[in-house]
């Protein structure tokens, strides 16, 4: 597949940014580079993206799709005040002891079990501060 100036951008978008960008925040920051780019460009291009692997989609039950260019093995947290989905980084071990601990505790003999890139939602270190001034 030919790689356009646009699927480049929000490429780069996407690489450049760690906050898990809605297609409309991509949009967003793509058209600052590219002023005639359409929304339903920035739509195919995150599809084309994901298809051929260099994106991953972050699907949010109660929201729009987020989107990763990261794609070294990590999990997410979201918090359920603002909405920010944060990495979390570990090491192998780290991951294999989780999927271990999630194995036994519900009796699953297959360890090939596969994590959620959600693993956890929360209320973020931002949100939790927000909270203690106001009170």
């Amino acid at each position: 597949m030919n790689y356009s100036r646009q699927r480049n951008i929000i490429s780069e978008i996407l690489k450049n940014s760690y906050d898990h960008p809605t297609a409309e925040e991509v949009y967003a920051l793509a058209v600052k580079e590219l002023p005639t780019m359409g929304i339903a460009t920035v739509y195919r291009n995150l599809n084309q993206l994901e298809e051929m692997g260099e994106i991953k989609r972050i699907p949010i039950m109660e929201g729009s799709d987020r989107f990763d260019g990261h794609l070294e093995e990590h999990y997410h947290m979201l918090c359920k005040c603002c909405g920010r989905l944060t990495d979390l980084r570990a090491d192998d071990a780290t991951i294999e002891k989780a999927r271990n601990s999630i194995c036994d505790a519900f009796n699953i003999k297959d360890r090939n079990i596969e994590l959620s890139p959600i693993l956890l939602e929360g209320v973020c270190d931002q949100c939790k501060k927000a909270k203690k001034r106001k009170s």
